[in-house]
C-alpha cells in the first residue's frame, strides 16, 4: 500500500504500518515468552517427576534390604533346623538299630534326599518350572513332598519306630 501511494503521489500514513509492526513484534515476543514458560514448566515437571522417582527408589531399596535381611535370617534358621533334622535322624537311626530295627528311612542320604525335595517343593513358587535359583539347582518337586513335612516324615518312619518300640516293650 505504501508503494502504491508513493507511485500515485499520494500520502500514506506510516504510523499505521509502524503500529502493525509493533503489534507483530509484540506477538513474536509473546510467543517467545510463552515457549520459554512452557519449557520452564516442562523442566519443573520433569524435575518434580525425577524427585518423586528418587524418593520412591529410596523406599524400594530400604524394603529390598529388609527382605534381604529376612531372607538371610530364614536361610540361617533353615540351615540350623536341617542340621538338627540330620542329627535327630542319626540319633533315631542308632536307637532303632539298638532295638534290632534297620532305621533305613533315617539313613543320612535318605533323610537328606527327602528334605532336599521338600525344600524344592517349598521353593517351587520362587523357582517356577526352571527349578533353579541363581546357581542353585533343585531336584524335581513332586508329591508327596509338597504335603506337610512333619506328617509325611512321621508316615515314612512310623513302621520302623513302632516295630522297634514293640520289640523293646516285649
Amino acid at each position: 500500500m505504501h508503494g502504491i501511494a508513493m507511485l500515485d503521489g499520494k500520502e500514506f500514513d506510516l504510523d499505521e504500518i509502524l503500529g502493525i509492526e509493533r503489534q507483530l513484534s509484540g506477538l513474536a515476543s509473546a510467543e517467545g515468552e510463552q515457549m520459554r514458560r512452557q519449557r520452564m514448566e516442562a523442566a519443573n515437571a520433569e524435575a518434580e517427576r525425577l524427585d518423586n522417582v528418587r524418593a520412591t527408589l529410596s523406599v524400594v531399596e530400604e524394603h529390598r534390604l529388609e527382605a534381604v535381611e529376612r531372607a538371610e535370617k530364614a536361610a540361617r534358621d533353615l540351615c540350623e533346623a536341617l542340621k538338627e533334622v540330620r542329627a535327630r535322624a542319626a540319633d533315631g537311626r542308632h536307637l532303632i538299630r539298638a532295638l534290632g530295627g534297620s532305621g533305613y528311612p533315617l539313613e543320612e542320604n535318605e533323610q537328606e534326599f527327602r528334605m532336599a525335595v521338600r525344600l524344592s517343593c517349598a521353593l517351587k513358587p520362587l523357582t517356577g518350572i526352571r527349578a533353579r535359583f541363581g546357581q542353585i539347582v533343585f531336584p524335581a518337586a513332586r508329591a508327596p513332598f509338597d504335603n506337610p513335612w512333619r506328617d509325611e516324615e512321621a508316615k515314612i518312619v512310623s513302621h520302623d519306630i513302632s516295630k522297634a518300640l514293640k520289640g523293646a516293650s516285649e
